[in-house]
């Protein structure tokens, strides 16, 4: 007599698990690389808003200070025109401010050599993005 040896279950069922949660994890993975390729980056943004925020810039008087706004649907904590450069604060990572500027006049960073503004002393860093547009960090 000969017995025929079938698999065990508990074989085939893990490996049913584990090809599933492989499937999962692909997945997953998948997510989120999709989430990373399409995000919409606050620098896109800005870019689909310049026109709105250039007009709202020029409106901006010299020393001052405008508290938390909306403006081209991107949310601003402070808005203000130092020597003829509007920043539009977004926050503060780290007791660092950070957000965009527009200067007309070209580079902030060399307009605001050496310039102190409103007893605010942090050090500016600019990275042009588009036009008259930069991204700003300001360090403490």
């Amino acid at each position: 007599m000969t017995t025929s040896r079938r698999p065990s279950m508990a074989i085939s069922g893990t490996g049913a698990r584990v090809t599933a949660f492989l499937g999962v994890l692909a997945l997953a993975a998948g997510v989120v690389v999709a989430i990373v390729a399409f995000r919409d980056t606050g620098d896109q943004r800005l870019i689909r808003s310049a026109a709105e925020l250039e007009t709202y810039a020029r409106t901006v008087q010299e020393g001052e200070r405008l508290g938390p706004r909306t403006i081209g649907g991107l949310e601003f904590e402070q808005v203000r025109r130092e020597h003829g450069v509007v920043v539009f604060q977004q926050g503060e990572s780290l007791h660092s401010p950070y957000g965009y500027a527009w200067s007309p006049q070209g580079d902030p960073g060399r307009i605001l050599e050496g310039a102190e503004w409103s007893a605010d002393p942090v050090d500016h860093r600019f990275e042009h993005l588009h036009g008259s547009f930069y991204s700003w960090q300001g360090r403490r």
